[in-house]
């Protein structure tokens, strides 16, 4: 039970929904997605057959992987990392100033804000705990989950609705970068240094599934109907059309796998 840090993220998180009135929507987006990233994570940790113990880790460390926003938010009016601070590690800090995870123990506390630390990286390291990765794969996974379902919803909206916060401040352009979708189409994440503009910024959203880890989360993704939804804001041409028939290829398949 983590009624707890429920209650301790709702006081976290009130002082910066009152510090500015006007700057209350991107606070209110991370907030709702951390509760939603919540039951995502706990609904994979139960497809994996976790313990009791570990799937109270897991709702812990889902509800704080981006504690880190808030300050980062109120100090620099950005989401963007490159401008402002690693906002994964910024969180790992938060928490380890914080007597929040005392509770756990000293292994389980360690985990968790490894897992929190690393939940944002291009690539994951090679010399951490087996344990540490398998928990940090899994919020990966619901991260994605829901961010994409964020985004969808976003480019629903009219122009003059959207808040640039969300799109991190990017530019808007007609066009893509050729190392972007050079990324993709090599099958790997985006490097965000190749993202210059919103289209990049899509295109990296897209190149997530090569780093997707679980069938369930590639079920998720055929049954939310993601990947036409994600083409949408992106400009319509051959390349593009290629790029996402073959992820659409990769997600079918992986969706047949057992784990």
């Amino acid at each position: 039970n983590n009624h707890d840090i429920y209650l301790w993220l709702g006081q976290y998180t009130k002082k910066y929904m009152l510090l500015n009135k006007e700057e209350q929507y991107p606070t209110a987006l991370k907030i709702s997605h951390c509760q939603r990233f919540r039951r995502d994570a706990i609904t994979l940790g139960k497809v994996l057959n976790l313990s009791d113990s570990d799937l109270c880790v897991l709702e812990a460390t889902g509800l704080l992987h981006d504690i880190g926003r808030f300050k980062q938010y109120s100090l620099y009016k950005t989401f963007a990392d490159s401008v402002s601070v690693n906002h994964a590690e910024y969180g790992a800090h938060i928490l380890n100033e914080n007597s929040i995870l005392k509770k756990f123990s000293g292994e389980e506390e360690v985990r968790i804000i490894k897992a929190i630390s690393y939940h944002n990286s291009l690539n994951l390291p090679l010399n951490e705990d087996d344990d540490v990765l398998f928990l940090t794969r899994i919020i990966r996974d619901a991260d994605k989950l829901d961010i994409w379902r964020v985004f969808i919803n976003y480019y629903k909206l009219r122009k003059e609705q959207q808040n640039s916060t969300v799109d991190l401040d990017l530019p808007d352009a007609p066009t893509y970068s050729e190392t972007a979708l050079a990324d993709i189409m090599s099958k790997q994440n985006v490097d965000y240094r190749h993202v210059v503009n919103k289209n990049d910024f899509a295109l990296m959203r897209l190149g997530w599934i090569y780093d997707v880890n679980f069938a369930y989360t590639f079920k998720e993704i055929l049954k939310r109907d993601y990947l036409p939804l994600l083409k949408l804001p992106l400009p319509q041409d051959d390349r593009i059309e290629k790029t996402f028939e073959e992820a659409q290829a990769y997600v079918e398949k992986r969706a047949e796998e057992d784990f």
